[in-house]
Order: C-alpha cells, then sequence, then structure tokens
C-alpha cells in the first residue's frame, strides 16, 4: 500500500480534519406592515322605542354616516328642522 499514510507522513493542518463550522442562520425575513386602516365612523345607535317602520332607515343612514355606501346630500333647513322638534318629541314622549 503505497498510498496509505504513514506515522512519519506529515499531518494535514487541523482545519482540514475538523468538521466545517455550520453557516449562520438565514436573517428573518420581515414582511411589510399592513397599510393601516382608515378609522371606523361611529355606529350610530338605533333606539328601541323607534318603530320598526323606520329602523331599516336609521341602519341605512348608520351605513351612509360611515362611508360604505352612497354619499350624504345636504338637508335643506325645513327638513332638518322637522327632523329636530320630531327627535325633541320622542324624546319628551319616551321620558
Amino acid at each position: 500500500m503505497a498510498n496509505a499514510p504513514t506515522p512519519a507522513d506529515p499531518q494535514p493542518p487541523r482545519a482540514q480534519t475538523a468538521p466545517p463550522i455550520p453557516a449562520p442562520p438565514p436573517p428573518p425575513t420581515l414582511q411589510p406592515a399592513p397599510p393601516p386602516t382608515p378609522p371606523r365612523a361611529p355606529e350610530r345607535p338605533i333606539p328601541d322605542h323607534v318603530a320598526d317602520e323606520i329602523r331599516h332607515v336609521l341602519a341605512w343612514m348608520a351605513h351612509v354616516d360611515a362611508g360604505r355606501i352612497g354619499n350624504r346630500i345636504p338637508v335643506s333647513p325645513e327638513i332638518a328642522a322637522n327632523r329636530d322638534s320630531s327627535t325633541a318629541l320622542f324624546r319628551r314622549l319616551r321620558k
């Protein structure tokens, strides 16, 4: 065996005999931050004393206020005054 190492042969350097040093783990991949959600409009509570016939209108108005559907058009002063007086009347009757 001419190729077999003998004690007289020089020893290989330690770097060739030691196991290789493992590579460091890859850095964690950062996920991009999700886009910020727009602030939610406050939900308009639907009072229990409101008649069932107009509860769906108030629910629809809450969706409009939240910006989920449609656009709100300006209310004429006469209609706003009528609405405010009706609301005041209902509050007085509820007490």
